[in-house]
């Protein structure tokens, strides 16, 4: 396999305590090392990475692959490593590491705890809910030998009943029927009590709520292990989004006001939200060709989930954590640094133009987008 220098880049990985311009050098597929930037390395091929960040391989939790356009979505959207949820297909990736969770219950239908393969990353429901805690109990002593996180979908559906939008002004005054927030709240205070219980791990999927992470600081406050991870759409939209009845706005789990959005990206800003999951369903249009409410839900996030998220102006370690770093440390993954001898999966991002510019896997340039 060539060998490549990357020039003239601002080399970030918060794992290294890395922030600075360097070139990197990568040989068979791995990275070498950090030298200054124009540093003479031989007759290497080079790219020319100037202005642009280089960061980590991002690292996607969740989404439903159903399609090799959903590869190739996850391509530009720098993603170098996916976790499947158990809803999705088995697509051949000629490139991009698929990774499977494991389904948490028999054909995820929330009734009997299902059989875990070896190489399970974690177990998951998916986006069904776990509504009784008798099995949530058991699924935590479950995990518990075999080391690998619970992954949660937090909602109580005689709750959230036919619900489509976070409870609110907006949700009234478009007749919408709504999701109260303890739908979510009551089910993250069940499992974190579980969870102190049983022991184990247990990780929170794309929480929305204030009170569901002022109850994981207090849970992380006293010892816990316990993560979370918020979505692109939840960070970036409010119910108003849902205005006109927008398509967009339609997904699950439902958009909150304002005030729960702007708790979000605090709980990102301050660390208490370990990762972004995309959280990608893409869903036939004939299936959106319905009123708000009868439609299904789901969004096409993979391509533009760096550049929603980079709009929050976060700072750019920041942005390393959440997606490469924080999702390799949740599930134990190799990646999510730029150590010398690790597998040269790297995402090259232009922070001017919040997108992604190179995504490079093995060493090998995957994608490379507009300048």
């Amino acid at each position: 396999m060539s060998a490549l220098v990357l020039r003239g880049g601002r080399v970030i990985d918060p794992l290294q305590g890395v922030d600075r311009a360097a070139d990197l050098v990568i040989r068979d597929g791995r990275i070498a090392e950090l030298i200054d930037p124009g540093q003479a390395v031989g007759n290497l091929e080079s790219l020319d990475v100037k202005g642009l960040w280089v960061m980590p391989g991002f690292i996607d939790l969740r989404c439903v692959i159903n399609d090799p356009a959903d590869l190739t979505a996850a391509l530009a959207g720098g993603y170098t490593t996916l976790v499947a949820s158990p809803e999705s297909e088995a697509v051949p990736s000629p490139w991009i590491r698929v990774l499977r969770a494991a389904a948490l219950t028999k054909h995820v239908e929330g009734e009997e705890l299902g059989e875990v393969p070896a190489d399970a990353v974690c177990l998951s429901n998916g986006s069904r809910p776990i509504v009784r805690g008798g099995l949530m109990r058991r699924a935590l002593q479950y995990s518990r030998p075999l080391k690998v996180p619970v992954m949660i979908h937090a909602e109580d559906p005689s709750l959230s009943g036919r619900g489509v939008l976070g409870e609110g002004f907006v949700a009234t005054w478009l007749g919408l029927p709504s999701v109260p927030a303890s739908a979510e709240v009551s089910v993250v205070a069940r499992d974190l009590a579980l969870l102190e219980e049983q022991g184990g791990r247990l990780h929170f999927s794309h929480l929305t709520c204030a009170g569901s992470l002022r109850l994981l600081k207090d849970a992380r406050q006293r010892g816990l292990k316990v993560t979370a991870d918020a979505t692109p759409h939840h960070l970036t939209m409010t119910d108003d989004a849902a205005r006109g009845y927008a398509i967009e706005a339609r997904v699950w789990p439902p958009l909150r006001p304002a005030a729960d959005v702007a708790a979000l990206v605090a709980a990102v800003r301050d660390g208490t939200i370990d990762a972004i999951a995309s959280d990608h369903h893409r869903i036939d249009p004939v299936e959106r060709e319905h009123p708000f409410d009868q439609c299904t839900p789901g969004a096409q996030m993979l391509a533009q989930a760096f550049g929603r998220v980079a709009t929050l102006k976060l700072e750019p370690t920041q942005l390393a954590r959440l997606f490469s770093s924080g999702p390799a440390a949740i599930l134990s993954l190799e990646g999510g640094s730029l150590a010398p001898r690790t597998r040269a999966d790297l995402t090259i991002v232009d922070p001017a133009q919040h997108r992604v510019r190179y995504t490079l896997i093995g060493g090998e340039v995957r994608f490379t987008g507009a300048s």
